[in-house]
């Protein structure tokens, strides 16, 4: 049944419902995660097993705005803070908005490290006004690690989190004839050992 769901096809998920035992919430989490909203339809009309918090918090990560909807609408599992981070993560900034005004499950300080480490700079600055749960140095070190020079650049200016030493490296590695805007971390005491 969890193959069926994954792969999107609901004639054998309707057949396996009709001759086989089989069940768990894995069937509806794995519809939800794989964008496949007509079988987590058709399994929330016919299959008692429901779904976990895994169906809202992976359809986030994936962009699947609308299952994310209707999940939070017609079921009562709920998300967890995963949702809004690994959508952060992703860039997905209109599903951290829907999150942010109808779950009170929030985000860690991961959603802004890892928007910052993937170059979602609009993500990063939204949740940076929007939301209290900030970040770590891991933001500023995630974004020299993978070459994203205006995020580091706004962390700086920005934000008071600093960096580390491997910041600095992953800076020099990237950009060895011009990590100016790396250098300046030093001055203004931000930068962490």
């Amino acid at each position: 049944m969890t193959e069926a769901t994954r792969n999107g096809h609901l004639d054998i998920v309707k057949w396996l419902h009709e001759n086989t035992s089989e069940g768990s919430t894995y069937a509806m989490d794995e519809a939800a995660e794989n964008n496949h909203l007509d079988i987590v339809k058709w399994l929330h009309h016919n299959w008692s097993e429901g779904c976990s918090t895994f169906a809202i918090d992976t359809a986030a990560e994936n962009g699947y705005l609308d299952i994310v909807k209707w999940l939070s609408i017609n079921r009562n599992e709920g998300c967890t803070a995963r949702a809004m981070d690994m959508a952060a993560s992703g860039g997905r900034l209109e599903i951290v908005k829907w999150l942010h005004f109808n779950w009170n499950e929030g985000c860690t300080t991961d959603a802004m490290n890892f928007a910052a480490r993937y170059g979602k700079l609009e993500v990063v600055k939204w949740l940076s006004v929007n939301r209290s749960e900030g970040c770590t140095v891991a933001a500023m070190d995630g974004a020299a690690e993978y070459g994203q020079l205006d995020v580091v650049k706004w962390f700086h200016t920005n934000r008071s989190e600093g960096c580390t030493v491997t910041a600095m490296n992953d800076a020099a590695k990237k950009w060895p004839s011009g990590c100016s805007g790396m250098v300046t971390c030093q001055p203004k005491g931000r930068l962490h050992h």
